[in-house]
């Protein structure tokens, strides 16, 4: 797909998810409020309203709801939308921002010039909001990134003129209201003939001290703590991750199934009972329970139980390149239910996290039982089931990680 061609499907899709979600009484008047806008003449008022889709597209993908200001009342200013996350009831107010001018008109090329970030953050803190504050920049820049970095590029541009702007106190002399940032870079629309140019974003907390990339935990219930307290924005950054690509039918089901043709082989998935060959070639029947997609080779090798869970058993079956199509474009649900895939950690942390979703409900006597050779054994007796888990998914991440080096 070209850059051309997505940026026409996502703006149309941008705009069937805003009326989709609307209140029915008030889709037609807000439909208007963006066609309109996204008709005008002047080029600002079409990028602001183009990027502001690319806003509410974000929520209402990660399951907000958005209720929208009234921009015609001029008592004060106003933010674009207030964003509710009903898992926590947490309320945002979220105004957007996008970069709208070329390189002739900024004169001499510095990224702090280029990319405005800072500028556009300064804007936004000094409207007026009743929530905690989400800040979407769009830097519209024509940069294609193919490896995330903030070493470098406009993503590390981007980072420190947020990192200056917590810095400097407001016009009145006081303190500047915190402020969640996502920069995104939608480059397909500067590279409207290249195939495959994509959205890059970060996400950044202004004077939110433990929110961002550049942020580092050497604890791991400091980390758990953080990721609780901003797991509202943790969900919105999962979603803009997991549906980036438009979705080719109504029930989310994966198009490689949805419309494969007629006599395809029966789709495996997990829970389901097939009949198997046991040992002595007898078909039984037996349910699958695990799996692993061998993409090279185009097989699975199953994990099967038999009904009376007498038997386990485990079978190749050949993938067709339809399924190898389907696994590659969802292969955490590629068998019917979600499953994260494995992945390497990159640091103690990242291990210590996974450690803490496998270990987090452990019971506290059996962690006590794991832990009894432990020199503080006596002190950790006294800690809770939860601190407890914390402590021994630490330790062994600490462990392991040391093994490594």
């Amino acid at each position: 797909m070209t850059g051309a061609q997505r940026a026409f499907i996502n703006l149309a899709y941008n705009l069937y998810l805003i009326a989709h979600h609307a209140d029915p009484k008030d889709v037609d008047q807000l439909t208007s409020s963006f066609v309109d806008k996204l008709k005008s003449e002047r080029s600002d008022d079409f990028i602001g309203k183009l990027f502001e889709t690319y806003a509410a597209a974000a929520f209402l993908k990660a399951g907000f709801k958005l209720a929208y200001e009234n921009e015609k009342d001029g008592r004060s200013s106003h933010v674009e939308f207030v964003a509710t996350y009903p898992k926590t009831g947490a309320n945002f107010s979220v105004e957007v921002k996008a970069r709208n001018r070329s390189s002739t008109e900024d004169g001499p090329i510095d990224e702090v010039k280029r990319l405005r970030v800072g500028n556009k953050l300064n804007k936004a803190l000094s409207k007026h909001a009743q929530h905690k504050r989400i800040v979407m920049i769009e830097v519209n820049v024509p940069d294609m990134l193919t490896e995330p970095s903030f070493d470098d590029g406009w993503p590390k541009a981007a980072l420190d003129q947020i990192r200056n702007i917590e810095k400097t106190p407001a016009p009145d002399g006081g303190e500047k209201p915190s402020a969640y940032v996502v920069v995104t870079n939608h480059s397909f629309h500067n590279n409207l003939n290249a195939i495959g140019s994509g959205t890059q974003v970060i996400a950044a907390g202004c004077r939110i001290p433990d929110f961002g990339p550049d942020v580092g935990f050497n604890r791991l219930k400091d980390a758990i703590e953080s990721h609780e307290r901003h797991k509202e924005m943790l969900a919105l950054l999962d979603s803009m991750r997991a549906h980036y690509e438009i979705p080719s039918t109504f029930d989310g089901e994966n198009p490689e199934f949805a419309f494969a043709p007629e006599g395809s082989p029966p789709r495996l998935r997990f829970g389901e009972v097939y009949l198997i060959p046991d040992p002595s070639g007898k078909e039984i029947s037996a349910r699958l329970y695990e799996a692993i997609v061998l993409e090279n080779e185009k097989e699975v090798i199953g994990f099967y139980r038999s009904v009376d869970g007498m038997q386990n058993m485990t079978m190749r079956t050949p993938m067709t390149d339809l399924e190898i199509a389907a696994w590659k474009r969802h292969p955490e649900t590629f068998f019917g239910e979600v499953r994260p895939l494995p992945s390497k950690a990159q640091n103690w942390l990242e291990l210590a996290l996974f450690f803490y979703e496998t270990y987090k409900s452990t019971p506290r006597e059996k962690l006590l039982e794991w832990m009894a050779s432990s020199d503080d054994i006596e002190y950790l007796k006294t800690l809770s089931q939860a601190d407890l888990a914390i402590l021994y998914c630490e330790r062994q991440a600490f462990g392991a990680a040391r093994k490594d080096d």
